[in-house]
């Protein structure tokens, strides 16, 4: 079964705003909360929020304390981590704080994990960027053996050091919430199959087939380790009433948002774009989900069909927009003129 996710994006305004004010950030969070209860009024699967730091448009920046408030005005859709980077945290503190998002939740969370591409976020916490792999192995084992080990523990390893660890209330699921992993270098991919329920990936500028070789190596290390593979994919888009719409009022803005992360390295050069001529609309537009729903619907099929997709998780607002209450309007025409036949298809 095709499962469909809403990423709630956590930016809240442009790149290099003014910090906010208290009231802006209130109310910033009050319509993203608004928008996660429309996904779930509509049928989406589950809630994918990333994590992001130090930059003053990044207006909700840890997502377990996002996700709290989320599980309790909600009842049904799941709760991910899209995804978190366990290696800028105290391992133990991090198990507790997902395991009281998962009981309180009654067992929604899923903990979607990366290591980490993104050098600021390790200078504002005082984690050496050149660690973050071994903090990322050594903290995702804490977490998983104080999920599941009843009574103290010891350990002594190369970043952390316990003498007592004893971990209650343990999650709601047992033995312990799905684990997605984020990854897009080889290292990171064959990790995802040993230890991951799921791989997950953000691509920006690659197509199916560029991605290909990626699930392949993804599958085939899952299948090693005695693992059933789940490929999650996150696509940003907008439904509208024509292809000319959604043009308008969302793949200018990407184009906006590719610029951005392009100019401080974030994403790399493609073979097809290679300069910034080469951001046009109509360049682009293969890369998002846009248009009418039979539009998404064939787009959708098309990332499918080559990937193998279990679960897409959509993005509709970005820096720049558009205003909530479009993006509201927009999840519930998804959940009215897509989702019906997706899951007919």
């Amino acid at each position: 079964m095709l499962h469909i996710g809403y990423v709630p994006d956590t930016h809240g305004g442009p790149y290099e705003q003014p910090e906010p004010g208290p009231e802006a950030s209130a109310r910033f969070a009050e319509d993203v909360l608004a928008e996660c209860e429309e996904a779930e009024r509509q049928g989406f699967d589950l809630i994918a929020l990333p994590e992001r730091h130090a930059r003053s448009e990044c207006m909700l920046p840890d997502p377990m304390t996002f996700l709290a408030a989320v599980a309790v005005r909600t009842r049904r859709i799941k709760l991910a981590t899209g995804v978190l980077m366990p290696a800028l945290y105290e391992p133990i503190h991090l198990a507790e704080q997902a395991a009281a998002v998962d009981f309180m939740s009654r067992g929604r969370l899923i903990f979607g994990v990366g290591v980490g591409y993104h050098e600021g976020y390790f200078a504002n916490f005082g984690v050496p960027f050149k660690q973050r792999e071994g903090r990322f192995v050594e903290g995702m084992e804490l977490i998983r053996k104080a999920w599941t080990t009843e009574g103290p523990f010891s350990h002594h390893g190369k970043y952390f050091h316990y003498d007592a660890i004893h971990l209650t209330p343990k999650p709601f699921q047992r033995p312990t919430p799905p684990i997605w992993v984020g990854a897009f270098a080889p290292k990171s991919i064959a990790r995802a199959g040993q230890m991951g329920d799921g791989y997950t990936m953000a691509p920006f500028l690659e197509s199916p087939e560029e991605l290909r070789p990626m699930v392949d190596a993804y599958r085939e290390a899952a299948a090693k380790a005695g693992r059933k593979p789940y490929v999650v994919l996150l696509r940003d888009g907008w439904l509208a009433s024509s292809m000319a719409e959604a043009e308008r009022v969302f793949a200018e803005r990407w184009l906006g948002e590719c610029r951005f992360y392009l100019k401080y390295g974030m994403i790399k050069w493609t073979p097809e774009f290679r300069s910034e001529a080469d951001f046009t609309v109509q360049k682009v537009r293969n890369r998002l989900i846009l248009g009418t729903a039979s539009d998404w619907l064939e787009q959708l099929e098309r990332w499918r069909s080559v990937l193998g997709i279990d679960c897409f998780t959509l993005r509709l607002r970005l820096p720049l927009g558009p205003e909530p209450a479009q993006v509201r309007e927009c999840i519930q025409r998804i959940g009215e003129e897509v989702l019906p036949k997706l899951r007919q298809a």
